[in-house]
Order: structure tokens, then C-alpha cells, then sequence
């Protein structure tokens, strides 16, 4: 199941939020159910919970006390978003998988922490959390299999933790892979450019700042500086470090920027984490991931762990959220790849009987009427489609004159056929690609068309 959590525009000047999923219904199929809520009060809990969260860490509440807490937060939200509407993953005996996709302005919020009929989100493996986001991806002219370390401490309390995270993580990676490691006294622009243009695995450990990464000679790569590279060779980056996958509505977060940029699957924490707690789970995260190579199933196993400890391991484990994203360039490619091959092989069907046709003719020489002739020659300049046709069965085309939704489909048209003053034709057909990929109801791709084009 998939829950879609958009922001939309608000006169107050905050993004209010709609919340969309299906419910399958035994007599009636799939019912969409949709919420809406308050912007506004939600970035009030947003704000609550970063208190919460210090609180924590700072105290080390026992786990009795934490899960009191925690209730207390956990209804809150679904209060927020829900209201009077019951999710249906709290219905008992609700089964399947369950995943979270939400715009980057809601993505500081815990959802892990709403409950589910045997607990919370956070603890169901079967839980995922994505982001909407768009990029394209450039194709990767050569596969890598390097490993970089970036150790970059840059504060006086994270050296000794930081040095000894990443002295440990060496003779580990190395065994397995090509390994770089760069240093804080040599973290440059150009030098963390260079060497991210060749590598399959990224471990960063140290320090990093909600808006960006602090460097030597007081130097700060920005968010908007990764987004604008192309990272489409990383397989796998973990930022170890505070607030990593804090996104906001100003910004982007390192997650979010990475992940523009092209890599498959991002890790980062959205809140603060504890210097030797986070040692310890960069350290056991690649020694799990080269046993399974699977960046989930390590997580799950890091968490369970961190699940029996006191409320500073749970909350950490909270906040430790892993980000993954398909491209829905290859989507749209492949959709057109099969297209694509159908009409190719319609085309030489129809060729084929053209061309069966046309040897009955010359075998019967002048036997048939001039009647017959006529119309076995009609029948075959009908099959055999003039160039200029070929556009009626263009795919996007095809998919839009299917939509029973009429408003939908006169604004998709209406939109391809006039002029944007922002969007080229490729851009307008991308963006309607990207839409009908997706595995929704015609109700949210209409949405989805309006927020995106905003036509």
C-alpha cells in the first residue's frame, strides 16, 4: 500500500497537506480515501518533536517513560492528519506491505512513529519511507566499484569518534573494494567533485549542517551544488551525521539532494544523533551490508537492535531513515520500449498480409475481375499506414484519450497543444509521462497534473 502525503498551496503562506491511499474494499474493489489537514499545525508538532527529541537524547528517558511519551506524540499526529478517518493499517488483522511517500516540506515529520495494530510503523520491516522528487538520469558511461570514506569531523568534540569510525571502517571496506579515503585537511569542492565522479559506495562520517557541508579554508558546499551534479553511479550513501535527511519547505536536505542528483539509495538521520551511538551504527551498518548487500535488511537489523535499549537508542533508531527512488525516466523508457514493439510488430503483420495479398494478385495474373482487383488494391494502401498517421498512435496520446476522467483529459490536451512559457514540448510531454506511470486513480493523476504543470 502506498500513502501519498502532498503538500498544496495555503493563503497563510505554509503548505497544508492531503493525504491519499486505496483501501481494498471486498464488494467494491479499491475505495480512495483522501484528508486533508493543516499545514500550519503540523509544522507546530514538527517543532514539538525536535524538543521531544533533545529532550531524549539529553535525559535518556527509561523505556517505560519514553513509550508513554511516545503514545502521547504518536496520537497527536494521527489526530492531525487523520482526524476522524481510521488508517487502515489499525485495523486488526491488516496485512501487506506499507509505504510512505511524501513531498520534501514533510519530510522532517517521525511518520514512523503512527501506530499500527501491533505497534508502531517503526517497527513493521515491511514499512518504507520514500520522497517525491523528479530527476533524470544520465546514462553511466563506465560501472565503478570504488568505496569513499569522507572523515570530516570539523568540530573539536566529534575528532576522537569520528577518527576511530573511520580507522575501523578501512581494513573493513577495503577488503571488499577499491577504497578512497578523503580527510578533513583535504575535503575541498573541487576534491569532493573529483572524487565522487568515480565511486559506487559513499561513508560519511562527521559532521554536516542542515543547509549544507561545512569544509576546510571555510569553504560550504550547498544543497543546490550535489543536486546539480550528476551522481547516477552511487548505488548506496550513508550520511552519518545530525539532521542528514532534514528536508524543509525553503530547501532541500542532503538526502533529497543526492537523491536529485541521481543516486539509488540514501541513509541519514533527520534529528541529531550521539556521537558514539553513531560510530557504532556506521561501523555494524557496512559490516551487515557486505554480509547481505541488501542496505534494508541491515537497517531492520541495526533497529531491532536499537529497539531493546533506552529511549536515546529507539529515538535514534526513529530518526535513522533510508531513502530510495526509481527513475521514472527509465519508467517512461520502458513503457515506450514496449509500445514501441507492439507497433512494430502490428506494422509487420500488416506488411505480411499486404504482402500475401499482393502475390494473390500477380498469381492470378489477369484472372480476377477488375472489380476484385480494385478492392484487394484499396484494402492494401489501407493497411499499409502513410507516415504522416503515425502520429494517432502515439502512447501518450493513446493514454490520454483513454481517461474516463473528461476534465483530465481536455486539460492534458488542451496543455500539450499550447504554448508554455516555461516548458518546452519535451518538458510538457516528460511531466505527463512521469504522471501516468505512476499506479494511481485518475482523481490523483489529475492532481498530480495540476500541481506539476501548473496549468
Amino acid at each position: 500500500m502506498k500513502i501519498r502525503i502532498l503538500s498544496k498551496y495555503s493563503n497563510q503562506g505554509i503548505s497544508d497537506g492531503e493525504c491519499f491511499w486505496e483501501e481494498k474494499q471486498n464488494q467494491f474493489g479499491s475505495v480512495e480515501r483522501t484528508t486533508s489537514f493543516s499545514g500550519e499545525l503540523l509544522l507546530e508538532f514538527q517543532k514539538d518533536w525536535s524538543l521531544f527529541v533533545e529532550r531524549v537524547l539529553s535525559q535518556n528517558p527509561k523505556r517505560t517513560e519514553f513509550f508513554d511519551k511516545l503514545s502521547k506524540k504518536s496520537d497527536n499526529l494521527e489526530q492531525i492528519v487523520f482526524a476522524k478517518t481510521t488508517p487502515v493499517w489499525r485495523t486488526p488483522g491488516f496485512v501487506g506491505n506499507i509505504q510512505i511517500l511524501v513531498d520534501p516540506e514533510f519530510s522532517p515529520i517521525p511518520w514512523e512513529i503512527l501506530k499500527t495494530h501491533q505497534g508502531y510503523l517503526f517497527q513493521n520491516e515491511k514499512f518504507k519511507r520514500g520522497i517525491r522528487i523528479e530527476h533524470k538520469e544520465k546514462e553511466i558511461s563506465k560501472k565503478s566499484n570504488i568505496a569513499l570514506i569522507i572523515c570530516n569531523p570539523v568540530k573539536s568534540i566529534l575528532l576522537d569518534t569520528v577518527k576511530e569510525e573511520c580507522a575501523t571502517l578501512y581494513p573493513i571496506l577495503e577488503k571488499k573494494f577499491p577504497l578512497r579515503i578523503l580527510k578533513q585537511d583535504h575535503l575541498t569542492k573541487i576534491r569532493f567533485i573529483e572524487e565522487m565522479n568515480s565511486v559506487k559506495y559513499l561513508h560519511y562520517a562527521g559532521h554536516t549542517e542542515k543547509n549544507g557541508i561545512p569544509m576546510v579554508e571555510n569553504q560550504f558546499l550547498s544543497m543546490n551544488e550535489i543536486s546539480s551534479r550528476s551522481f547516477s553511479h552511487l548505488e548506496l550513501v550513508f550520511f552519518n551525521s545530525c539532521y542528514s535527511s532534514f528536508d524543509s519547505k525553503s530547501q532541500s536536505g542532503l538526502t533529497t539532494s543526492f537523491l536529485k542528483a541521481g543516486a539509488k539509495t540514501v541513509i541519514g538521520f533527520l534529528y541529531p544523533v550521539e556521537t558514539t551511538l553513531a560510530k557504532e551504527i556506521g561501523i555494524s551498518f557496512w559490516k551487515y551490508f557486505l554480509e547481505s548487500k541488501n542496505a534494508e535488511k541491515s537497517l531492520n537489523k541495526i533497529r531491532n537492535q536499537l529497539f531493546k535499549g533506552s529511549g536515546r537508542e529507539i529515538i535514534t533508531a526513529i530518526s535513522l531513515v533510508q531513502f530510495s527512488t526509481s527513475s521514472k525516466v527509465q519508467s517512461s523508457k520502458r513503457i515506450l520500449s514496449l509500445v514501441s514493439g507492439i507497433l512494430a510488430v502490428l506494422f509487420f503483420l500488416v506488411l505480411s498480409n499486404a504482402t500475401k495479398e499482393q502475390s494473390e494478385i500477380q498469381t492470378s495474373g489477369g484472372d480476377l475481375p477488375q472489380s476484385k482487383l480494385e478492392e484487394v488494391t484499396q484494402k492494401n494502401e489501407t493497411k499499409v499506414l502513410p507516415k504522416e498517421t503515425f502520429s494517432k498512435t502515439d502512447p501518450l496520446l493513446l493514454k490520454i484519450k483513454s481517461l474516463s476522467h473528461l476534465e483530465f483529459k481536455k486539460q492534458a490536451i488542451l496543455f500539450l497543444e499550447t504554448k508554455h512559457a516555461l516548458l518546452d514540448e519535451s518538458q510538457k510531454r516528460e511531466i505527463l509521462e512521469s504522471i501516468f506511470s505512476e499506479e494511481s486513480s485518475e482523481e490523483k493523476m489529475f492532481y498530480e497534473f495540476k500541481t506539476r504543470s501548473g496549468f
